[in-house]
């Protein structure tokens, strides 16, 4: 190469911006599996958080098995 000539170093490849959390770089199944994960540790050690959700579970399932019943009723 004669003087004249400079080469220029290629530039970076953006891989697009840095995650924001932990979470981003992260498939669907893993942040998943990390909330039941979480939550789950949450049940075993708080009883009060326990109690409602379990609560909060049942009353879900009751009032799907009512509008269930109203929908097939009505026929």
């Amino acid at each position: 190469m004669s003087e004249t000539e400079t080469t220029t170093p290629a530039p970076k490849k953006s891989t697009g911006p840095a995650p924001k959390s932990a979470k981003e770089g992260l498939g669907r199944r893993t942040i998943r599996k990390l909330g039941r994960d979480k939550r789950n540790a949450k049940i075993a050690t708080d009883k009060d958080f326990a109690t409602k959700f379990f609560a909060a579970k049942s009353k879900k399932a009751d009032d799907k098995k009512t509008a269930f019943r109203k929908k097939k009723n009505k026929k």
